[in-house]
This record gives structure tokens, C-alpha cells and sequence, in this order.
């Protein structure tokens, strides 16, 4: 079965992970056939790169002793500050002490920004889902998240799939009430305070089953400080959800129709499935509960037809 909650967006405590050296770095529009570019430095010859394809058949399965939970995750945030940085949508300052554990993880890890990926940057045996949501947390025992991004257990993301649906997403709704005020060139980085009540709860499916790797940041400086944890359950969105997403502008006049990077190579890295309740199909090659209904195959199809 499907999952039928959300998850909010964006990214980043106003500190961006994403510059590499003041060097200027994009997407390539994929409606123009644009080539993907060389980001230069470890995005060109990391070997921990991220994101990655999701093969299920090369996943080993994984049991921790501690659970992954998240702590005060079911505590009401109020407001929220919300950004268009040029590269993505996202939200942070939250309020509330949001932390991470268990799992691989060996330290507590806070929660300090959250941002979209229009089309999935992981994919699931081959096939990329239209929506993807990275939940980012830095180790709680660095300062903040520009001295976590130096250390090799600096960084956890919680990442969530979203599959096309005639189903609105609500949560997404309450963002997009407030894209209007950052989706233009004239707005980027320029963070406004907006009062989205939710609970981070409320935005995840259980965390009982999910993939997890080591990796790296998929925006320069692409760094290999990641601990990547995909949930295994996918979210509803809507097409027109995702075109208000698509709205959104990195240059005066120009939208940003994509924002994700393609998959890299696994290497010699593990990839751990831990599946904690009645989850053998998990590793089932029709990986059924990762692919959801025929009815959700259908809307896939057009949705790519509607996108490239």
C-alpha cells in the first residue's frame, strides 16, 4: 500500500550548503535536450557521490538494534521561514529541537532545513519518481550545519519519494499558498517568515523501512558527509502540484523545470534495506509496495509526457 501523507519543503538554515567557492553552478532544462554539467571539484571525481539508483536486488538487509525515530517530531510548529534559494524551494527555523536517532546513526542528528526536488533525484530500479523531499539534520555534535558539512558523519537526510496521484497532497497545498511570495528572480534569498502550522510527524510515513547508504550533498560541493536514508513508502502529488513547482525562477524570466542531478555510480558501497514490518516483498523483484497501484503507473506516464 501507498502512503497518503505528506511532506513539506526547502532547504537549509540560511547557511547554503550548496555554494561551491562562489563558482555559479545550474540545472540543465531537460525541455531543451541541455546536456548535464560538469560541477567541478568532488562532483566530478568523488567516489561517494549522491543520489544514486535504488537496485533492490543489490540491497543486503540490515537489522539496528535502536529503531530510527524522530524526537519531538510530533510537537506543532507554527511558522516556518521559507526561500527560494535559485536551486530550490525550502523551509527552516522551526522553533522546536527536532532531532534524529538510532538507526545507522551513532550520534542524535537536528533537523535544520527542508527542501524539493522536482522529478527524483534517487531513483527505484531505474525508475524515477516525479517528486522527491530531503529532510536535511547535521550531527548534534557540531556547532551548526557549515561545520558539520566538513565531517565525514556531519550530515543525515531523510528522503521521501512522491508518486503522481488524482489525490492533492494537503500539505504541499499549504506551501503553495505562500510560493507567490518567493518564486520570482526578484525573491531569491530573500527568506520570509510564513505561519505554516504542521508536525514533521505528520509529514513521514513510520520509519520502519527505508535504504540507506553512505553519500554525498547532490549540490556542490557535493561533499561525502551524508548519511541517506530513503523511505521506502512513496507520498501522493498532483501534476498541477507539481507545475506550481515548476513556476519557480532561478533568472528573470526563467523557470526552473527541473532541479535534480542524475544518479551516480554505487561503487564499492554498501546499500542496506531495513525492513522492520512485514516487508519481505520489499526485495520482490515487482517491488510492489515501492510502485504503488496500476492507477499510479498510468498517471506516471502521462506525467512524463507532460514534463519532457
Amino acid at each position: 500500500m501507498c502512503a497518503v501523507i505528506f511532506l513539506l519543503s526547502a532547504f537549509l538554515s540560511l547557511v547554503d550548503l550548496s555554494k561551491a567557492d562562489g563558482v555559479h553552478w545550474g540545472y540543465p532544462d531537460l525541455n531543451t535536450n541541455q546536456e548535464f554539467p560538469n560541477w567541478g571539484g568532488l562532483c566530478d571525481t568523488g567516489k561517494l557521490q549522491s543520489p544514486i539508483n535504488l537496485s533492490l536486488r543489490r540491497a543486503v538487509k540490515g537489522i539496528y538494534e535502536v529503531p530510527l525515530q524522530g524526537i519531538n517530531y510530533g510537537e506543532t510548529i507554527n511558522a516556518v521561514t521559507l526561500v527560494n534559494n535559485g536551486h530550490s524551494v525550502q523551509i527552516s527555523n522551526f522553533g522546536i529541537d527536532l532531532r534524529l536517532k538510532g538507526g545507522p546513526l551513532a550520534s542524535d542528528y537536528i533537523l535544520e532545513q527542508i527542501h524539493f526536488h522536482w522529478w527524483s533525484e534517487h531513483t527505484i530500479d531505474s525508475v524515477r519518481y516525479p517528486f522527491e523531499a530531503h529532510l536535511v539534520h547535521r550531527n548534534a555534535n557540531y556547532e551548526n550545519i557549515t561545520a558539520a558539512a566538513q565531517q565525514k558523519d556531519g550530515i543525515a537526510v531523510l528522503a521521501i519519494l512522491f508518486h503522481a496521484s488524482l489525490q492533492r497532497n494537503e500539505a504541499i497545498d499549504e506551501i503553495l499558498e505562500y510560493l507567490p511570495k518567493v518564486n520570482k528572480y526578484e525573491h531569491i534569498k530573500k527568506p520570509i517568515r510564513v505561519n505554516v502550522v504542521f508536525e514533521v510527524d505528520d509529514l513521514l510515513p513510520e520509519m520502519d523501512n527505508y535504504l540507506t547508504y553512505n553519500g554525498s550533498l547532490t549540490t556542490p560541493s557535493c561533499s561525502e558527509v551524508v548519511t541517506w536514508l530513503v523511505m521506502a513508502e512513496t507520498y501522493p502529488i498532483t501534476i498541477d502540484q507539481i507545475e506550481a513547482f515548476k513556476a519557480v525562477e532561478f533568472e528573470s524570466g526563467r523557470t526552473l523545470n527541473n532541479n535534480f542531478r542524475f544518479v551516480q555510480n554505487l561503487n564499492d558501497r554498501a546499500l542496506i534495506i531495513v525492513a522492520n514490518r512485514k516487508t519481505d516483498d520489499l526485495s520482490d523483484n515487482s517491488s510492489s509496495r515501492l510502485h504503488c497501484t496500476a492507477v499510479n503507473v498510468i498517471l506516471f506516464v502521462l506525467i512524463v509526457k507532460l514534463f519532457l
